[in-house]
């Protein structure tokens, strides 16, 4: 089985890198700072929005947070329409009752203000919104007709969702996922406004740190990862060391916030070129069977898979270890390789994330060892996990 994984992960990703070799995502304009989500919505009805969709949770509105927004966008004399039914892992149902309220109220953009589920919500959709719907857009390449103008506004440092032009949508019905991938879905503009972040509570805080930090290194270690890609995850880590406790311990840290933001936003850029890899694989199967959040999840997952990559990406995970300065002169390779993922399992230790999954089944085990690893082998990994090392990540998840 190894070396059937093995043969269609090298042609898979081989595919994929003449593909990305040859597509350009389009440009982004960033926001950057305390007010940039007003400059934004600023920008937004420049560009000739008049009726926009504001695509939220009920906390936020709770918060108070969405009313910030409707207020801009009102205060420039556009109409606003706010659906606030996203939940953690949108699924289809939450994302046709999205595009009801687009389309009832006739509206011509979308903006996203939230964490990842917002954000893949509302990309899903602007893309349904002029292609016939959710069916037709499901799927890589899927999305034929340019979207309904998208901007976002990430109120967690996490995902990158709003930098990168990808979406996860769950099915309730299958307990799977399906990734929607096109350059069309990358928000046109985006604001990383830390001033939106500040209450965050402190699990939320540290499990989206925890995912932008999976972003970051998952991306980093790929083989279809290249010098520009490189050359944002690796000053992603590093920031996402220096802040993410800090963030965590005292949410008010404007610096800290927009650190984690920046980290955020750059790992999500560099997702555009270099795939994840198993640790999102087996995370996404947690997700989708029980609910369990996206960035949580990576973070259970992380040192786990880290362990098994020692030997296969000890230089590149050498570089990181180096870059969070957790290694002494004389260090071998992969020494430095150990201390980077010990300093990781320190870290989420700091961020009080669990090790066990108490919704973990033994007799949802095979299943999901399936399901990660027919998703595994389609991500560029240095190293390819069969069957048994995905069985045995889980097992360690179990209470």
């Amino acid at each position: 089985m190894r070396v059937i994984d093995l043969i269609i992960n090298t042609l898979f990703n081989l595919v994929l890198t003449v593909v990305r070799r040859f597509l350009h995502s389009p440009h982004q304009l960033t926001f950057c700072g305390q007010g940039s989500s007003e400059q934004l919505v600023g920008h937004v009805i420049r560009s000739g929005s008049r009726r926009v969709l504001l695509v939220t949770d009920k906390p936020l509105v709770e918060l108070g947070l969405a009313d910030r927004i409707v207020d801009a966008i009102t205060s420039w004399g556009a109409e606003v329409s706010v659906f606030d039914g996203v939940l953690p892992d949108p699924t289809v149902a939450v994302v046709e009752d999205a595009l009801a309220c687009f389309r009832q109220n006739r509206c011509d953009a979308v903006l996203a203000l939230g964490g990842g589920s917002s954000i893949d919500t509302a990309k899903t959709v602007a893309a349904a919104a002029t292609n016939g719907g959710i069916a037709p857009v499901m799927g890589l390449f899927k999305v034929k007709s340019d979207p309904a103008p998208l901007y976002a506004i990430p109120t967690t440092a996490g995902t990158g969702s709003e930098a990168s032009w990808f979406a996860v949508i769950s099915d309730t019905d299958t307990h799977q996922k399906t990734g929607i991938g096109a350059p069309a879905l990358l928000p046109k503009a985006t604001a990383l406004d830390s001033s939106l972040m500040t209450g965050l509570p402190k699990p939320i805080t540290a499990a989206t740190g925890m995912d932008a930090l999976t972003h970051a290194i998952e991306t980093y270690i790929a083989t279809g990862a290249n010098e520009e890609v490189r050359s944002l995850s690796l000053p992603a880590v590093a920031m996402i060391f220096s802040n993410l406790r800090e963030a965590y311990e005292n949410g008010s840290n404007l610096a800290a916030r927009e650190s984690m933001a920046i980290a955020s936003y750059y790992a999500g850029i560099a997702l555009n070129t270099a795939a994840v890899g198993y640790v999102h694989a087996i995370a996404h199967q947690l997700g989708a069977q029980y609910g369990t959040p996206h960035g949580l999840a990576n973070a259970m997952v992380l040192p786990h898979v880290l362990d098994l990559n020692i030997d296969a990406a000890r230089a590149r995970l050498a570089e990181l270890a180096d870059v969070i300065k957790v290694t002494t002169a004389g260090d071998s390779e992969r020494a430095k390789a150990e201390k980077l993922v010990a300093a990781v399992r320190k870290l989420s230790a700091q961020l009080n994330i669990p090790t066990k999954l108490e919704a973990l089944r033994p007799s949802d085990i095979p299943a999901i060892v399936k399901a990660a690893g027919d998703e595994g082998r389609t991500y560029g990994v240095p190293v390819v996990l069969d069957r048994g090392d995905i069985e045995s990540i889980l097992k360690q998840l179990l209470v």
